[in-house]
C-alpha cells in the first residue's frame, strides 16, 4: 500500500482557525506518542514573528537615544543610576515595548496574523496590558539592581552605551511582541501567581526592619508600614487579573456548555471573590477614620466566599474529579481547623493565622482556575476525527 492510502476528516473549526484552503497540505509529526498536526508553509510561529519584527522598534528608539546623547553632550554614560543606560531603558524601552504589544495585539485581533490573542476580549485588554508592563518593569528593576551590584561604577562611551541600550531594548520588545502573540488563560494564571506572590514578598522584605510579623499580616498594607501601597496595589492588581482570567475562561466554557446555570452561579461567586480581594487592598486596615473596620469586614467576606465555593464546588463545577474534590475538602477542613485553633484555643497568633488562611485560600483558587482552564480546553479544543481509507489513491 502507498503512503497516502488513508485520509482524515478535519473539523471545520480547525480549518477556520488556521485559514486552511482546499487541497492544502498539512504536516503531521509524532512526538511523545502523540500526533501533532501543523499547517505547512504558514507563518504561525510566534517566535518567528517576534524575531522578525522586534528590530524595527529597537532601531528606532536606539537612534533616538544616540541623538539624545549627542544633544546632552555626555561622553561617558553610567550603566546604572541617574542619567544612565538603565534609566533610559526603563523609560524608552518600556514605552517602545508597550507600543509593540499594543500593535501586535491589534493585528492578532484583526486576524492579520495567526495568534492566540483573538480569544482575549477588548474589555480585558487594559488590565492585561498593565499587567505585562508592571511585570516587565519589576523584572527590569531587579535585573539592573543585580547588574549595578556586579558592575559597580561601570560607564561607557556613547557608542558602546547605544549598543548596550539597543541590546536591552531589543530584549524588551521581543518579550512584549511575543507576549502579545501568545496570550492564553494559562499565561494569565502564571501572571496572577507572579503578581500576588512577588508583591507580597516585596512588601515583607521592605518591612523586615519594622518587624511586621509582630503585628499582623495586614500591617503590610497600613500607613505604619513602609511603602504600604505595594501590598495594597498587589491585592487590587491581582483582583483585576482574576476578573480578566475568569471572564476568558467562562466565555470559553459557555461556548461548549451554553445555558448552564451552575456555571453562571460559579462565575458570579468567583467574580465576587476577586472583587472582594481587591476591596481588601482598597480599604487598608485602620483603627480611625470613616473606613474603620471595613478592612476586617471585607476580609471576613472573603473567607465566607471561599468556604461557600469549597462546599458548593461539587455541584457547581461540571466534570469535577474526585482528586480535586478531595483536595478541596482537605483545604476546607484545614481552614476550619486553623480558625478554631486561633479563635477558640489561641494556639496561633494573628499573623500566623492570616498567613495560613491566605496561602490556603489562594492555593485553592489557583487550583480551581487551573481546573476550569483544563475543562475549557478539553471541551473546545478536543476533536474526534475519522480515519478513512482513500480508495481513489490507494494502490493495490
Amino acid at each position: 500500500m502507498g503512503e497516502k492510502d488513508f485520509k482524515l476528516s478535519i473539523p471545520k473549526k480547525i480549518v477556520e482557525e488556521f485559514r486552511l484552503e482546499n487541497g492544502e497540505e498539512i504536516t503531521l509529526r509524532i512526538k511523545d506518542q502523540k500526533v501533532i498536526m501543523e499547517p505547512s508553509n504558514k507563518e504561525v510561529g510566534n517566535q518567528t514573528i517576534s524575531l522578525r519584527w522586534f528590530l524595527i522598534p529597537t532601531v528606532i528608539v536606539s537612534l533616538f537615544y544616540f541623538v539624545y546623547l549627542l544633544f546632552t553632550g555626555d561622553t561617558q554614560i553610567n550603566l546604572v543610576g541617574q542619567q544612565s543606560i538603565a534609566n533610559m531603558v526603563l523609560q524608552l524601552g518600556i514605552v517602545s515595548g508597550t507600543v509593540s504589544f499594543f500593535i501586535f495585539f491589534i493585528r492578532g485581533k484583526n486576524n492579520q496574523i495567526t495568534t492566540q490573542s483573538k480569544d482575549i476580549y477588548w474589555r480585558n485588554f487594559p488590565t492585561i496590558l498593565i499587567s505585562f508592563v508592571v511585570m516587565l518593569l519589576f523584572a527590569l528593576l531587579v535585573f539592573f539592581k543585580i547588574i549595578g551590584l556586579i558592575f559597580e561604577g561601570a560607564s561607557f562611551d556613547r557608542y558602546t552605551a547605544t549598543i548596550l541600550f539597543g541590546l536591552f531594548t531589543g530584549i524588551v520588545n521581543y518579550f512584549m511582541i511575543y507576549s502579545a502573540l501568545s496570550i492564553t488563560p494559562s499565561k494569565l494564571t502564571n501572571m496572577l501567581i507572579f503578581a500576588i506572590i512577588g508583591g507580597v514578598l516585596i512588601s515583607m522584605i521592605t518591612n523586615k526592619d519594622y518587624l511586621w510579623w509582630q503585628h499582623n499580616f495586614s500591617f503590610l498594607g497600613t500607613t505604619e508600614a513602609k511603602n504600604s501601597w505595594q501590598f495594597n496595589v498587589t491585592l487590587m492588581f491581582s483582583a483585576l487579573l482574576m476578573v480578566a482570567l475568569i471572564d476568558c475562561l467562562f466565555v470559553e466554557l459557555k461556548r461548549a456548555l451554553p445555558n448552564n446555570k451552575r456555571l453562571s452561579i460559579l462565575r458570579i461567586l468567583l467574580t465576587l471573590t476577586a472583587l472582594d480581594l481587591g476591596a481588601v487592598g482598597l480599604f487598608h486596615y485602620t483603627e480611625t477614620g470613616r473606613f474603620q473596620g471595613v478592612h476586617n469586614q471585607v476580609a471576613g467576606y472573603l473567607v465566607y466566599l471561599i468556604i461557600i465555593l469549597i462546599i458548593g464546588i461539587r455541584w457547581l463545577l461540571p466534570n469535577v474529579t474526585k482528586e480535586f474534590l478531595t483536595i478541596s475538602y482537605m483545604i476546607g477542613l484545614f481552614l476550619v481547623a486553623i480558625t478554631v485553633l486561633f479563635q477558640s484555643v489561641g494556639y496561633f497568633s494573628l499573623t500566623v493565622f492570616e498567613l495560613l488562611a491566605f496561602m490556603l485560600a489562594f492555593s485553592w483558587i489557583l487550583l480551581l482556575l487551573q481546573n476550569l482552564q483544563k475543562i475549557a480546553q478539553e471541551v473546545n479544543n478536543t476533536f474526534q476525527v475519522v480515519v478513512e481509507r482513500d480508495e481513489e489513491n490507494s494502490s493495490n
